[in-house]
């Protein structure tokens, strides 16, 4: 039991390394590696969202980011196990030899863990009441429990001669299992992510139809919206 208790930490606390994490997963993760630790000088080329994660830290001295401050969820103990236990698989799949090379990645194996961390850093995105341009965030059960666990309805200063309508009205909550990398896809390249958050075109469309079926209002197919 203490020798659990121990490995848990020791883990931990490598996990905070970005270089712990690429002595294990080589290709594509080493790929990751040399974007995010490239020179931070603006206005350099930006591949992905998690790059843009490293330079934005640097440019505002911030405290340095890491591969783990996305993968370990809300960096509550149970979101630790889990990792931890995905990490476990994840060795043993390069151990085996059946590790993924491929750079642009589609596949989140447990998309709740980013999600939970991504939430954690921009709850204030999800409650920003904008009218329709933000409504897709606000929508979403994420957005709800950010409120309930104590987070604060603003109106974005664009709308600010409709910020007493827009505060009554308050969340409209509509049941889905969108995540944020449903959308903001964190190693996928994407052209001139700098200026539209890195929304992944080739999804977000068919995310908001599912959204839309689920609501049961608006477009309910993707060439309504082309």
């Amino acid at each position: 039991m203490i020798s659990s208790g121990v490995g848990f930490v020791v883990t931990t606390s490598l996990e905070e390394h970005d270089t712990f994490c690429t002595r294990c997963h080589t290709v594509p993760e080493t790929t990751y590696y040399d974007r995010a630790h490239g020179p931070g000088n603006s206005p350099r080329a930006v591949h992905d969202l998690a790059t843009a994660h490293y330079d934005l830290a640097r440019q505002h001295d911030k405290p340095a980011f890491a591969c783990i401050d996305c993968h370990r969820g809300d960096a509550s103990v149970g979101h630790r196990l889990a990792t931890l236990a995905l990490g476990a698989r994840d060795a043993l799949i390069f151990v085996t030899g059946r590790a993924d090379p491929s750079v642009e990645k589609a596949f989140v194996a447990q998309p709740w863990l980013p999600d939970a961390a991504c939430v954690g850093c921009h709850g204030d995105t999800l409650l920003t009441l904008a009218g329709l341009e933000n409504h897709f965030h606000t929508s979403l059960p994420q957005a709800a429990r950010v409120l309930a666990s104590g987070g604060t309805l603003t109106v974005s200063p664009r709308h600010e001669k409709r910020r007493e309508g827009l505060l009554r009205a308050g969340l409209k909550t509509v049941e889905v299992s969108i995540t944020c990398a449903s959308c903001h896809r964190g190693h996928k390249t994407v052209s001139g992510g700098t200026k539209m958050g890195f929304m992944d075109a080739g999804t977000q469309n068919p995310v908001c139809i599912s959204c839309h079926r689920a609501a049961r209002r608006g477009p309910q197919n993707v060439a309504d919206l082309e």
